[in-house]
């Protein structure tokens, strides 16, 4: 299968879609000017700009990629939401939407012994909401009210699900320890699995609330190159989150007010003093609400994934994972090295001057001799435990592309834990969205990956652009 679509495919798949997004990693180097940086660019083996466009692979339902077709407000097809951009200047992956993270119950009262004055919260709750400086979502009423279910937390366009099944958790758990793997889907391991980064105007308030936080995580704060500070803090679970200062963007100001970011259209709805809330407890606005429904945290900037590789095939895994999303979504893609391992950079968002993307998704290499022992745990009846959602393209036809891409190509998955169970383009685009779980070498098939995708329209009633 994975051979007749690499025949069928337009042009080569071996030309990738190029930027280099330094936002998206800068905390890994001291970098003193953006002179530095493009020299790392340009030693990498793949180091191509990604204005440099190629035409269309798998984009047979057009002449051009509907995936980034130049989009005519004028003359707007049904499906077509008249305020998302896209273009040149803009990843056809266009928001990297939420992350639904593993807990074994994020509403128990705590998860530390010697905690004495907390009895009446929700560590893992009150580390999101008054620490990192998420919002609540009227979404998560219910479940607060009947302490069961998920709840979700939001800062600017971002999202995280805090799940709370501990049944699943211990299932989990078991496949790991029956397949002796050294990880579970965050920390709890001897290796990683992924690190969050989280955007902020600036550090000062977490700074100060981290000092006062406990036992509740540790953290530890280190200078950039640029001058910023990011702040790295571990939670109970050993996940780690990265906070650093919004960097201006690099472009020339000529098209900034005709090409908006995609986090300046879409924003997360919060419980907050400033809107009605007439429908929500009085209790609950009394804990959550903000004062307004700017969330202290301005969202998720990068999601990266440790891939767990052998010396031998160093170097050639994430090129494979950089190539997956050229060739299924036409994103705009690079693989780099930071001068400690290659990392393949999957672009979100608009994208500026400099080729810095508004997010981006992560992928570096980490040489172990055994790479089956350091795995995110997953199975077919249980997924990754994690996962992600994006939102694609800026129209229902957008989307119709990626499904039929992913469906030819053998991806789609049903995940039990959840309703939704799309397997085909059409379901998919009545649900207006499908799952996959692999990501996969495009020439053999082989899973390089397994992390679960949750892919949407931007016509899904849950787009915070809506």
């Amino acid at each position: 299968m994975y051979q007749s679509l690499l025949l069928a495919s337009i042009a080569s798949s071996a030309v990738l879609n190029y930027c280099w997004t330094a936002e998206a990693f800068s905390h890994y180097m001291q970098l003193q000017n953006n002179h530095q940086w493009n020299n790392i660019v340009q030693q990498s083996s793949c180091g191509v700009h990604h204005n440099d466009r190629r035409s269309c692979r798998l984009m047979q339902k057009s002449s051009s990629s509907a995936l980034h077709a130049e989009k005519n407000n004028n003359n707007a097809s049904p499906g077509v939401s008249s305020s998302i951009p896209s273009g040149e200047n803009y990843s056809t992956l266009t928001l990297l939407e939420h992350m639904h993270l593993l807990n074994t119950n994020v509403h128990k009262q705590s998860t530390i012994s010697n905690d004495t004055t907390n009895n009446n919260k929700s560590e893992m709750i009150d580390f999101f909401t008054n620490i990192l400086g998420f919002g609540m979502d009227p979404k998560s009423v219910d479940s607060l009210l009947s302490n069961k279910g998920v709840v979700f937390v939001n800062a600017g366009p971002s999202q995280m699900h805090l799940n709370d099944d501990e049944e699943y958790c211990q299932k989990l758990d078991e496949l790991r320890q029956q397949h002796k793997l050294k990880t579970l889907s965050g920390g709890n391991g001897d290796k990683q699995v992924f690190e969050v980064g989280l955007r902020y105007d600036n550090l000062e308030e977490l700074k100060t609330k981290l000092a006062n936080c406990g036992d509740y995580c540790s953290y530890d704060i280190a200078n950039l190159g640029d001058g910023r500070e990011i702040i790295r803090i571990t939670d109970v679970y050993d996940r780690v989150f990265v906070a650093r200062e919004v960097m201006e963007s690099n472009d020339d100001g000529d098209n900034e007010q005709d090409e908006p970011t995609i986090s300046s259209i879409c924003q997360q709805k919060v419980i907050c003093n400033s809107e009605e809330q007439d429908d929500i407890p009085a209790e609950i606005v009394e804990q959550y609400a903000l004062p307004t429904s700017q969330t202290a945290c301005r969202g998720m900037d990068f999601i990266e994934f440790f891939v767990y590789v052998t010396k031998e095939d160093s170097g050639k895994t994430v090129e494979k994972i950089a190539r997956f999303y050229d060739f299924f979504f036409d994103a705009t893609t690079s693989v780099v090295n930071d001068g400690k391992s290659d990392i393949a950079i999957i672009a979100f968002g608009k994208i500026d001057d400099s080729g810095r993307a508004e997010q981006s998704m992560l992928f570096r290499e980490v040489v172990v001799d055994d790479p089956q022992c350091h795995q995110a745990v997953h199975n077919d009846d249980l997924g990754t435990g994690h996962h992600i959602a994006i939102y694609v393209g800026n129209c229902d036809e957008d989307f119709e592309v990626a499904a039929s891409n992913c469906v030819d190509g053998g991806l789609l998955w049903v995940n039990p834990q959840f309703e939704d169970k799309v397997l085909d383009v059409d379901s998919a685009m009545e649900c207006k969205q499908f799952r996959f779980k692999n990501i996969v070498d495009i020439e053999t098939g082989e899973t390089l990956y397994a992390l679960e995708h949750e892919i949407r329209s931007i016509s899904h009633p849950l787009f915070p652009g809506n």
